[in-house]
């Protein structure tokens, strides 16, 4: 079995360069420095990441690198040199591991490539198109189930276009998810390269239609004619709290930053915008409370253990927050090596204990510590509630749900997290540069093991009790389809 998997990464991973593409006049970067790119990106991986191994094993991880080098006969442009990988940084399995273009290389994308000149979104796993920015005007496609691009079904064009970013684990939802708006001809023109025309088979439609691509400038004036009036919305509050009937209200926390509750929402303060809705909550006698977390991809670490505050008891959160190493330097033998740190001195001293191993481990009574909370809150809910979670939910929205999951606290509605059940690896991401493609990684240094009830399948999100999948028309009129479920059902049982 496990070498059937080996077997298998490495195939995924030697498929791209089988396929010849063209992605425009780029230069070429020598083989024997994209080697030593390769390399550094290895040890970066290897070294400071300290959560690489949790899903993948190394030895997994080994063949796949050098499956990769012995695909690389020549020189290769920046967008080859992605292609081939992107895959062995999705191996990480960890969302919060990002990778990056450099910003040169971006905007003469944009300003000479040519895209799918549509915006898709799936729904569940039924690919849909969203917009028209093609020069045909007069195609009704938005709202048109797709069955094909080019011939490949959505669930292959998943799975390949998918594998050029991680998701935490093995979840799936994310893959879908992040393939929403242009991401998708986005990510498609990054496998695929340049397509003069595709070949788009719809649902419902016997022959396909062909649409040729389009430069990105033509596109965005194609979708600002035709859609100015739909597209003039206004912003929504991070965070909402409502009484939607004499018994139940719903709190909306669409993210846990502190820095953009204070730049967006009118209430400025999470605490305070807590503390003021569960006194309300519990003034008015609610007895049951939808908590919407399906917008909530994270931020300000201990906002998850807030929120959770008002619904159970302390406990340890954390089985243990780890870093692989202080310090990681990368050294490919050939450039200047290049030095990945993790903390600064006092934390490193009065918050971490160096382990034989010399990772470090959070200690539990300085600094953020390892309970799930600092201070009880003078209200507590005691009713019945249900959680909205989508793969949206992500980071500390997702470590809320795990708690809230694993204590049995709650009822859960949508589709399932894009963040881990067992816990992320995240927190004071590095930036590295590769020395000759200028192609940049975030490796996150802090593994957060958490302490949950083994409920999930490993390398699983929250699942819902009841899963949710919007219609189309529910997408596109910004329908909470979730709610409306949640209300639906409540009202049934009266």
């Amino acid at each position: 079995m496990k070498k059937a998997l080996l077997i298998l990464i490495i195939c995924c991973l030697s498929f791209p360069l089988l396929r010849a593409q063209h992605f425009g006049d780029f230069p070429k970067i020598k083989k024997e420095n994209v080697l030593n790119d390769l390399e550094i990106l290895y040890q970066a991986l290897d070294k400071f990441h300290s959560g690489m191994y949790w899903y993948t094993p190394k030895d997994s991880v080994d063949l796949a690198f050098q499956a990769a080098r012995n695909e690389i006969t020549d020189d290769l442009n920046v967008l080859e040199f992605h292609k081939l990988m992107a895959p062995l940084v999705a191996l990480s399995r960890e969302d919060h591991t990002n990778i990056y273009l450099p910003e040169s290389i971006k905007e003469k994308v944009d300003a000479t490539a040519r895209f799918i000149p549509l915006t898709f979104v799936f729904l569940g796993k039924a690919l849909y198109c969203v917009r028209n920015g093609s020069n045909f005007a007069d195609f009704t496609l938005e709202g048109k189930q797709v069955e094909s691009i080019n011939g490949e079904v959505p669930a292959t064009l998943v799975n390949t276009l998918g594998s050029l970013f991680a998701s935490d684990g093995y979840i799936k939802t994310v893959k879908y998810s992040d393939l929403e708006g242009f991401n998708f001809s986005r990510y498609y023109y990054y496998y695929y390269g340049q397509q003069d025309q595709i070949e788009i088979k719809l649902k419902g439609i016997k022959e396909p239609i062909i649409v040729p691509s389009l430069n990105i400038a033509t596109i965005i004036k194609n979708l600002r004619e035709r859609y100015k009036k739909e597209d003039d919305t206004e912003d929504k509050d991070p965070l909402e709290y409502k009484i939607l009937s004499d018994s139940i209200a719903y709190i909306g926390v669409h993210t846990f930053s502190n820095s953009d509750i204070r730049e967006q929402s009118k209430e400025k303060n999470l605490k305070t915008f807590l503390r003021n809705s569960f006194r309300s909550i519990e003034e008015q006698k609610i007895k049951t409370l939808v908590v919407d977390m399906s917008e909530n991809s994270g931020g300000s670490e201990g906002n998850e253990g807030l929120m959770y505050s008002y619904f159970g008891e302390n406990y340890q959160k954390y089985k243990k927050v780890r870093a692989n190493t202080q310090k990681a330097i990368l050294d490919n033998g050939v450039d200047k090596p290049i030095t990945l740190k993790t903390f600064g001195f006092l934390e490193r001293i009065l918050v971490n204990t160096r382990q034989a191993d010399g990772s470090y481990e959070r200690k539990e009574a300085i600094g953020r510590g390892l309970k799930a909370y600092k201070k009880e809150p003078e209200q507590k809910f005691t009713g019945k509630v249900y959680v909205i979670i989508s793969p949206v939910t992500y980071s500390g929205g997702s470590e809320f749900s795990n708690m809230m999951y694993s204590r049995g606290l709650a009822t859960f509605v949508g589709q399932e997290t894009g963040g881990g059940y067992l816990g992320n690896t995240s927190g004071y991401s590095e930036e590295l540069v590769l020395p000759h493609s200028k192609i940049r990684i975030y490796v996150p240094a802090l593994q957060f093991v958490m302490n949950v009830e083994p409920k999930l399948p490993i390398g699983a999100g929250v699942i819902p009790h009841y899963e949710v999948i919007p219609t189309f028309e529910q997408y596109s009129q910004g329908v909470n389809a979730s709610l409306q479920y949640i209300l639906t059902q409540l009202e049934n049982e009266k």
